[in-house]
């Protein structure tokens, strides 16, 4: 024997018997292309194991987007995921790799839930069962990329409100306390457990510790299914290794873990039980990292000696994209999904030619030698580019762009339509492939009901279960010979649509938990509500001074009186406009707790409401308190409190309202700034409502400010006190013409009584309760608005 054939013969030994019996068939044939091809190792297959872990079939997500081609705005539907399928089994980390714009994070969202009902086509099942988007968020975690925590709060109390909210309340606070520091030793931050989150102007945890706490708030609860969106960005190597390592030992504990990570490191390679790589959206490889490089080899680009087979696997995907094979990812995507292999002209494809300006397409014709006596094309061994049109003064594509709708164009056979272009590169690609394949040739076919931006219901070669070799050891055991028919699916895993079912805690111990956070916030952070108090104090002492001897009883006091109260009334309303940043930090925050039903919208609002009200209190009663009796005022001290803490309640639910409508703060501050001046111009005191046009009168019934500067006038004004003094005192001011009250006539004496201050306002209703209850139902409807906004509106979920 040779030494050739006994190398040969050493290869084959490794193989299985039915392996070899075909290889021995092979090398019984003089083609040497099939002989060194019977040699090749064989590529590993991804075992699948039918209703095991999450699997997912068929996900494909698009939107319409805007672009700009040949001077003119078009409207066209571009995917953000075509047609993925596969599984990740528990116990296992699988991770979600690929270039920029490939649609990692929205892949993961699609697992997770966190795409609207009826955007999403395909299916995901967990153990089997279908899954609909409420039970996903109960069962499972997201990690969002950015960490979104309280920078007063220290690591164990982020922890213990975790546990507070995630684990049932039947189990004793001790026992969650247990929980929290085994959790803290499990994720390595035993150290840091009483030391503040921080940020940018408090010194606190590191970024890597600020991670793990991040991941630690999620799984407080032990939740089957962890998702993680760039979970190591931002992190040194060794602190993203760490990040990775923890993650490791979740899923050890039963869970499934998916996460979406950039470029990771050799080391957290090896910590990868299953790898998802994505391109333009399109499903590139699914598998174990050890079998890359079986499975390059096998596409016909091994992995040089000394690269990284992963990084590598990129540097293919980015060549093939911007490459001229008028194909783009589909060579890829065909080998992945079929196993189809191209030939050696398509495993190098031509990188695309630099774009010049003021360059027009050209169009290459085709060569009429690539077409056979028989009428079906040639595997393309000369030269591919004979089919495609070369733009060279084109848009750019957007980075979601499917790679079957390129500008590179191929003629279509006469009687095609256009808008089956997409449909014809499809199966003129699996003709190439057939054609390299040395399987005969065959005509592409056309179906005119199926419209290319529709996702084929067929399920890919790789999903239906095989058998491999080895196994994983932590994956059951599933034999070879397992019927690919399987049952009816079952009736999808969904909870009771009632709020016992979705949340794990009451309603009342939500309000309790929440309230307890907030007012550590509130207590530790005294800037948020001292800096209002300090001002209303400062202010007080300033106007009392300005607008002093109120108690003389002449026309000129009553001028003064109505320029201090609008101004009182004003200086509540815009010392409120501090609260526009404070949500909108939270905001984030609520977005990420309530995404997997942490708690309910309403216990948020309720107990922000709670906290605050004692605030509002002693700011109300220092305002007035040191004002009343400076000035003397002859309104009740305890109604002039009042009507300045319905104040503060109200304009500080209109602010929240504002906050959760506002994209930024900015926008926030404006939006407030400019509805107060419009409540104030239309309150009454400028224009009176007789005097306001009758098309925006309805401003004066919904101006907030009109309310307590009423009620304030009523219980300065609703006497009989008379006042003296020419008229000409009174002009120019607010008052205009007097109008003289039916308590007048009883007081002839008198030029001027209180009550004929009110007529004169058009004030109509003179009751003080009146005033308040109607300030706080505006104050109750704003808070409902803002409960309105939070239930249904702010979600972390795609349209």
């Amino acid at each position: 024997m040779n030494p050739q054939s006994n190398k040969i013969h050493q290869k084959m030994a490794r193989y299985t018997p039915a392996n070899s019996r075909d290889l021995k068939t092979l090398l019984n044939q003089d083609d040497p292309k099939a002989r060194r091809k019977a040699t090749e190792p064989p590529v590993e297959r991804l075992v699948h194991y039918p209703g095991q872990g999450l699997e997912f079939e068929n996900l494909s997500y698009s939107v319409m987007k805007k672009q700009k081609k040949d001077g003119e705005w078009i409207t066209k539907e571009a995917y953000l995921l075509n047609d993925i399928s596969g599984q990740a089994l528990r116990g296992q980390v699988t991770a979600i790799l690929g270039p920029s714009g490939a649609g990692k994070s929205t892949f993961l969202d699609a697992l997770a839930g966190r795409i609207a009902r009826g955007s999403l086509e395909g299916s995901v099942c967990v153990d089997g069962r279908p899954v609909t988007a409420s039970y996903m968020k109960k069962v499972s975690s997201y990690v969002m990329q950015d960490d979104q925590l309280f920078p007063v709060l220290t690591v164990f109390e982020t922890f213990m409100f975790a546990a507070e909210v995630r684990l049932s309340p039947s189990i004793s606070k001790s026992e969650k306390k247990r929980r929290v520091w085994e959790l803290l030793e499990q994720l390595g931050l035993q150290t840091t457990a009483h030391t503040y989150i921080g940020d940018e102007g408090r010194r606190g945890v590191s970024g890597g510790e600020r991670r793990r706490v991040s991941i630690g708030i999620d799984i407080i609860h032990k939740p089957s299914l962890l998702f993680l969106d760039e979970p190591t960005s931002g992190l040194d190597s060794t602190s993203a290794y760490s990040v990775v390592e923890k993650v490791k030992d979740i899923a050890r504990g039963g869970s499934i873990v998916l996460m979406t990570i950039h470029q990771p490191s050799f080391r957290i390679q090896t910590l990868l039980d299953r790898i998802t790589v994505l391109a333009r959206g399109r499903l590139i490889f699914l598998g174990s990292p050890t079998a890359l490089p079986s499975y390059l080899a096998g596409f016909g680009r091994p992995v040089p000696e000394g690269e990284n087979s992963m990084e590598y696997l990129l540097d293919v995907v980015k060549e093939y994209d911007e490459s001229t094979l008028g194909l783009g990812l589909e060579p890829l995507v065909l080998y992945q999904r079929d196993g189809l292999k191209p030939n050696q002209a398509a495993r190098t494809p031509i990188p695309k030619t630099p774009k010049t300006p003021h360059q027009k397409s050209r169009h290459i014709p085709l060569r009429s030698q690539n077409f056979s006596s028989t009428g079906g094309l040639t595997p393309y061994q000369t030269d591919y580019n004979s089919y495609v049109e070369h733009d060279l003064d084109g848009e750019d594509e957007d980075e979601f762009d499917n790679s079957l709708e390129r500008k590179a164009q191929t003629p279509l056979p006469s009687g095609v339509y256009p808008r089956l272009a997409s449909q014809f590169y499809k199966d003129f690609s699996v003709w190439i492939y057939n054609g390299v394949k040395g399987t005969p040739h065959r005509r592409p076919s056309w179906t005119p009901a199926r419209t290319p931006s529709r996702t084929p219901a067929k399920t890919p070669a790789y999903f239906r279960p095989q058998f491999t070799t080895t196994p994983q050891a932590f994956a059951p055991q599933t034999p070879a010979f397992t019927p690919q028919v399987m049952p009816p699916p079952p009736q999808a895993l969904d909870d009771d649509h009632s709020d016992e079912a979705k949340f794990t805690n009451p309603w009342h111990r939500e309000v309790w938990v929440l309230s307890w956070r907030t007012m550590l916030n509130v207590v530790r952070t005294p800037e948020l509500f001292l800096s209002r108090e300090i001002v209303l104090t400062v202010m007080a002492l300033i106007l009392s001074s300005l607008f002093h001897n109120l108690h003389a009883h002449n026309f000129t006091t009553v001028n003064r009186l109505l320029n201090f109260y609008i101004f009182a009334v004003c200086l509540v309303f815009f010392s409120s406009n501090d609260a526009v940043p404070t949500f909108i930090q939270e905001r984030f925050i609520f977005i990420r707790e309530t995404s997997h039903n942490a708690y309910r919208a309403s216990s948020y609002v309720i107990s922000s409401l709670i906290v605050y009200l004692p605030f509002f209190a002693v700011q109300g009663l220092t305002f007035a308190a040191i004002t009343k009796l400076w000035l003397k005022l002859n309104s009740s001290l305890l109604y002039f409190w009042l009507i300045l803490y319905a104040s503060l309640i109200t304009t500080n639910a209109y602010v929240m309202l504002v906050s959760a409508l506002v994209p930024s703060y900015i926008t926030g501050y404006a939006v407030v700034i400019a509805t107060t001046a419009l409540f104030f111009l239309t309150c009454g005191f400028f224009l009176k409502r007789a005097q306001i046009p009758i098309y925006w009168r309805w401003l004066h019934y919904i101006s907030a400010i009109k309310y307590p500067f009423e009620a304030l006038l009523t219980n300065e004004f609703k006497t009989d006190t008379c006042y003296f003094g020419s008229p000409s005192e009174l002009s120019p001011g607010p008052l205009g013409e007097i109008k003289l009250s039916k308590l007048h006539t009883k007081n002839v004496t008198c030029p001027l009584i209180g009550e004929d201050v009110l007529s004169s306002m058009g004030i109509q209703m003179e009751s003080v309760w009146e005033d308040i209850a109607i300030l706080l139902a505006w104050g109750v409807l704003y808070r409902l608005f803002f409960y309105m906004v939070l239930r249904f509106y702010s979600k972390n979920e795609r349209k």
